[in-house]
């Protein structure tokens, strides 16, 4: 799946800082620790 889309999303430093810890904990980018908690997130239906 090609990414094409862009999310500009502001954090305190201690936000910014504690996905920071995070990611390098579990060896990933701080997007894919994104990623991966969107992927948790429920799917809506079609029908709005």
């Amino acid at each position: 799946m090609a990414r094409q889309n862009v999310f500009n999303l502001r954090l305190s430093d201690e936000e910014f800082q504690r996905l920071k810890d995070y990611a390098e904990s579990k060896q990933v980018s701080p997007a894919e620790v994104w990623r991966d908690d969107i992927k948790r997130l429920p799917r809506t239906s079609d029908n709005g």
